[in-house]
C-alpha cells in the first residue's frame, strides 16, 4: 500500500489510444485508489476517437477545453468546456472534436479500469 497522497500529472507517462492520448494519474498500482482511478486525456483538434465500451465501468468526465460531440449509442450529443458527462458502464461511446482547438478532458472510473483494455480490437 502507498503512503504518498498526492501526485502530480508531470510524474505519469502519456499512453497513446487511438484518437487520443492518456494520462491515467491516480490507479491501484501507483496509490491507494481501491475502487477508482483518474486521469486526463486529450484529444486532437478535428479528429475523432473510435466507439469503445466499458463492460463493468461507469466513467465520469469534465470537459477542461474544446468543443465536440460524445457519442452514446451512435447518438451524438454536444459537449464543451464546462461539461460533465457521466457514461453508464455497457454503453458504446466515442468522441468527435468538432473544433480547432485540443479537447482536454479528466476522467474518473469506478471500479478501475487498465488503460485501452476497453478499445475494440480488429
Amino acid at each position: 500500500m502507498s503512503t504518498k497522497h498526492i501526485i502530480h500529472e508531470t510524474e505519469v507517462e502519456a499512453k497513446q489510444l487511438p484518437g487520443r492520448s492518456h494520462k491515467m494519474i491516480i490507479r491501484p498500482d501507483n496509490m491507494d485508489a481501491e475502487t477508482m482511478c483518474f486521469g486526463l486525456a486529450d484529444f486532437p483538434a478535428n479528429a475523432h476517437a473510435p466507439a469503445h465500451v466499458h463492460e463493468k465501468e461507469e466513467e465520469i468526465i469534465y470537459v477542461l477545453t474544446g468543443k465536440g460531440e460524445m457519442y452514446f449509442d451512435g447518438e451524438p450529443e454536444p459537449m464543451e468546456s464546462g461539461s460533465c458527462v457521466i457514461i453508464p458502464k455497457g454503453v458504446t461511446h466515442s468522441i468527435n472534436n468538432t473544433g480547432d482547438e485540443v479537447i482536454k478532458l479528466a476522467y474518473v472510473f469506478s471500479p478501475p479500469v487498465v488503460q485501452g483494455s476497453y478499445d475494440k480490437k480488429d
